[in-house]
């Protein structure tokens, strides 16, 4: 009976000393497995946890670096990719943290992260700027133009609140765009100042004052035996002018619609030159006319002093004048 009694109380020992084995393996599982739950990246947490969380970025006074203070008070552990922190500034390119290494912080604690952007100057922040972790999503706080520390806290000021928005909202300035080649006939009919120095200039200066030409005409200048390779063509009195003529073709056959005389000093005459020699352009007559026209010859220096830019001779027949 003795042994049988000492055989029971040994089983009931056992037994008492497995079963307190397996609690407290279960209680070890158990608390691992809480332990890992509560690691979490900071993106992952929710608004509210996020808003128990506090973050100070100290410059130093050269602004070469950034460090950063950060004060956990959540339940959980959080964790932080160190090179996914970025100074976004309005309207510039946004800089990126140079940390590669992960940053952890524990449940109700404070760390402070030294160089956690680094290769900085003066010059960026030389405007307001907003860090972030990852996006803006994640805003962590302002970077403020005058203060070499910024709190998370300064995310409530209205006041950096408007000057962040209206930085990222000014306009981008104009910028003015090269001007883009011109082809030939641009240049030609391009309207010149100063002295007229070809026919091609004399054109454009009789465009810019009546308009371009309607449509079935073109303007040309003319040209006759005397006249070089600027077009100049000399009167019977020798004044070397340019001869701008307003032309419809039609059949092969050029029409004579209008005709000027324009100076050398931008003098325009609406008519064509007086008593000009041949023109290699224009229709030929037979010599003739031509003597029955040189008695009605309009003086060009008379004209041009009585009215440097009138149509003195309206009723003028420029086909008969060659």
């Amino acid at each position: 009976m003795r042994k049988n009694g000492l055989a029971v109380i040994l089983l009931g020992l056992l037994l008492l000393v497995v079963g307190c084995g397996k609690v407290t393996t279960s209680q070890k599982s158990s608390q691992s497995t809480e332990t890992t739950e509560k690691t979490i990246d900071y993106a992952q947490l929710s608004d509210s946890e996020q808003s128990e969380m506090t973050f100070t970025f100290v410059r130093n006074n050269d602004s070469s670096a950034v460090d950063l203070k950060i004060v956990n008070r959540t339940s959980k552990n959080v964790t932080f990719n160190g090179d996914k922190f970025i100074l976004i500034y309005p309207k510039k390119s946004q800089i990126n943290s140079t940390k590669d290494s992960t940053i952890k912080i524990g449940s109700n604690s404070t760390k402070t992260f030294k160089n956690l952007f680094e290769g900085l100057n003066s010059a960026d922040f030389s405007t307001i700027g907003l860090y972030c972790y990852k996006n803006k999503n994640n805003k962590l706080a302002y970077s403020e133009i005058n203060s070499l520390s910024a709190k998370s806290t300064n995310l409530k000021e209205s006041s950096l609140q408007k000057a962040y928005k209206t930085a990222s909202n000014k306009k981008k300035p104009v910028v003015n765009k090269k001007p883009k080649a011109r082809n030939d006939t641009e240049r030609q009919n391009s309207v010149p100042t100063g002295q007229i120095t070809s026919g091609q200039q004399a054109v454009a200066l009789v465009q810019s004052m009546n308009g371009p030409a309607p449509q079935g005409t073109s303007y040309t200048f003319m040209t006759d035996e005397t006249s070089g390779t600027n077009g100049l063509v000399k009167t019977n009195d020798g004044q070397a002018v340019y001869w701008v003529r307003l032309f419809e073709s039609g059949n092969g056959v050029a029409i004579t619609v209008d005709d000027w005389t324009v100076f050398p000093n931008r003098t325009v005459i609406h008519q064509a030159p007086p008593a000009v020699g041949e023109s290699k352009n224009s229709q030929t007559q037979d010599s003739d006319d031509n003597d029955s026209d040189d008695d009605n010859s309009v003086d060009s220096n008379n004209q041009s002093d009585s009215d440097e830019n009138t149509d003195t001779n309206d009723d003028y027949d420029v086909d008969d004048i060659d």
